[in-house]
């Protein structure tokens, strides 16, 4: 397995209270950034909808589609230095593509302080009107030693839906997050 996507959707419940509901949309990591983007709009969602992806547990990004275009986060911008052959590959460049950056080189990575600490690229405040601070997610992405499921579950816990995105990983066989 390469990898996941997940879809959270905030949903407003009958006494208006809000919930958050976890769906697999992938077992696999797509292709490219379109594809993803159709499935989501699949989904018709009324309240707030992003995805979290995961790559082979070393990286991680969030897509939020809206009406003005996608809100990205990358989380190791690094990996477009990969093969093409390496999952997630296509993904990772089309989101950089999208935010308008070039992605890192092997000599920009070379010559960083920390050669091997991660290079997050994108919209930081993409959940900022839930509570998520740019500040958490630089935290959070600036920590070399998480893996991408550990990321994850970070931000699941700062969203309160830490416990149902456990569950969704053990499913998919992952443990390492722990």
């Amino acid at each position: 397995m390469s990898g996941f996507v997940v879809a959270a959707e905030l949903a407003e419940g009958d006494a208006g209270g809000a919930s958050w509901h976890l769906r697999i949309l992938e077992r696999d990591v797509p292709d490219g950034l379109r594809p993803l983007l159709t499935e989501l709009g699949r989904l018709r969602a009324a309240g707030v909808l992003f995805a979290m992806v995961c790559v082979e547990d070393d990286w991680c990004a969030l897509v939020r589609p809206g009406p003005r275009g996608p809100q990205l986060l990358l989380s190791d911008a690094s990996v477009v230095v990969e093969d093409d052959d390496e999952p997630g590959i296509g993904l990772a460049r089309d989101i950089l593509d999208e935010l308008d950056v070039d992605g890192p080189t092997d000599d920009d990575i070379d010559d960083a302080d920390d050669p091997d600490a991660p290079w997050p690229e994108g919209d930081f405040d993409i959940l900022a009107d839930l509570g998520v601070s740019d500040q958490v997610f630089s935290v959070i992405l600036d920590d070399g030693e998480m893996l991408a499921t550990e990321q994850l579950m970070r931000l699941a816990e700062e969203l309160g839906f830490d416990d149902d995105l456990a569950d969704i990983l053990d499913t998919l066989g992952y443990s390492g997050w722990e």
